[in-house]
């Protein structure tokens, strides 16, 4: 759940205040960023983008919005974008939101953008290449944030998968570094010092899933000072 990430709040109000723009990154059926505009985060600025369309209209069947719903909703892959974008292709003017219908059309404006169980999906070096494609989203400007969950580890690693996929598992110390390097890869070394990367790990779904070992959920936020 996006609300129960600890810089909520803060995603929250910042919105309430008004030149902000939201991006739900992988997000399903749309309850998330229901909640979000329910809480008061204005739903023009909100978008909700994943990669099947069938994930959104079951969103507006659910919901029975789907005449209704103020959120901008589409589909569109992340890795279709480049891992870096120069002040040349970034985009300098924000799209009326009826007319966004690809990630590429929000490079460089997005203020907030949130990726709820969608990085432990990958390797080690794909969650590094999402990581650098969300950074080509995001705005640079002070209080601009990346925040999510997804599954981790105490000890990052490869995750022990039941049906042998390849997923790495970030910890709490090792992820900040992730968002160091992409950073200052992107920005340079200075402007890396200006993000601060917070993480919590918390161990969930014990009793759900009755698991023969802990599963941990990595709670965790990127934020532009």
């Amino acid at each position: 759940m996006m609300r129960t990430n600890s810089i909520y709040p803060t995603v929250l109000e910042a919105g309430k205040k008004g030149n902000t723009r939201f991006l739900d990154l992988g997000c399903c059926m749309g309850t998330d960023v229901r909640k979000l505009v329910h809480d008061g985060y204005p739903a023009s600025h909100v978008f909700g983008c994943d990669l099947r369309q069938e994930y959104i209209e079951l969103g507006h069947e659910l919901f029975g919005d789907a005449d209704r719903c103020p959120i901008r909703f589409f589909t569109s892959n992340v890795f279709d974008l480049p891992t870096t974008v120069d002040s040349a292709t970034r985009n300098t003017v924000v799209p009326e939101p009826s007319t966004v219908t690809a990630l590429a059309q929000l490079r460089g404006v997005l203020t907030h953008i949130y990726t709820g169980a969608l990085f432990h999906l990958f390797d080690e070096e794909t969650q590094y290449g999402l990581a650098a494609r969300l950074v080509t989203l995001l705005e640079r400007s002070p209080g601009a944030i990346i925040f999510g969950r997804h599954q981790g580890l105490l000890e990052e690693g490869y995750i022990n998968d039941a049906l042998g996929r390849n997923r790495y598992g970030h910890s709490e110390k090792s992820w900040p570094r992730l968002w160091k390097k992409v950073f200052a890869e992107a920005e340079g070394e200075a402007f890396a010092q200006r993000i601060v990367v917070r993480t919590e790990v918390r161990e969930q779904f014990k009793e759900t899933f009755r698991a023969k070992e802990p599963l941990y959920m990595l709670y965790w936020s990127v934020q532009i000072l």
